[in-house]
């Protein structure tokens, strides 16, 4: 069996540490259902069940209330459940319930994004890059980026190497051509649109 070796309390949150290491931090309200006291004998697995049970009403409408103000991927609002303090199967559960309910799904917050993105001067590749930092899947990310052709691309590439531009045009030729090159590169361009436009911008 392991042994509760040490329980941290503050105004609002209570830590649990199992055998020496930290097993949870959850609100204080939720270790008052499941308590455990210091030198205890428990099954950790059980224990963890028992305050997902406790936690998930709240891990619901904690999750309404953070979709209210704004979209949010999967992970994303696991993260803020997790940074609430509720335990792993609370957030499982609670996200299930969520995209049985249609309330969230990834495929359709990456589309609505990029067509957000499609109006912006923003590389196709960073667009990715961002996506996938938000758990978006490699298939679902492919679908969403669809929506930035090639005519897409070169006009946004265009609209952010107008504005940059403006700091190296200084330069020497060779010099300006490279950094801004590098600097388009960074904001997710690919090569051929960033070619193209640069041609441009040295002919006028």
């Amino acid at each position: 069996m392991t042994i509760v070796t040490g329980i941290e309390a503050n105004r609002s949150r209570v830590t649990v540490f199992a055998d020496g290491s930290e097993l949870a931090r959850i609100p204080k309200a939720h270790f008052d259902k499941c308590p455990l006291e210091e030198g205890e004998e428990f099954d950790p697995e059980q224990w963890i069940d028992r305050v997902a049970a406790a936690q998930f009403a709240d891990a619901y409408e904690a999750a309404l209330t953070s979709l209210d103000f704004c979209a949010r991927s999967a992970r994303e609002l696991s993260n803020t459940l997790k940074r609430k303090g509720f335990v792993p199967p609370a957030i499982e559960a609670t996200l299930e319930r969520l995209k049985d309910a249609g309330l969230i799904d990834d495929a359709q917050y990456a589309r609505r994004m990029a067509e957000s993105q499609t109006r912006k001067p923003v590389g196709v590749y960073a667009f990715k890059r961002k996506l996938m930092a938000k758990g978006i899947s490699e298939n679902d990310a492919q679908e969403a980026i669809a929506a930035f052709d090639d005519d897409q691309q070169r006009a946004a590439c265009a609209e952010a190497a107008q504005k940059l531009w403006r700091k190296y045009e200084a330069l020497p030729r060779r010099e300006a051509r490279a950094k801004l090159s590098q600097a388009l590169a960074r904001r997710g361009f690919g090569w051929d649109a960033i070619e193209a436009v640069i041609d441009d911008i040295m002919e006028e």
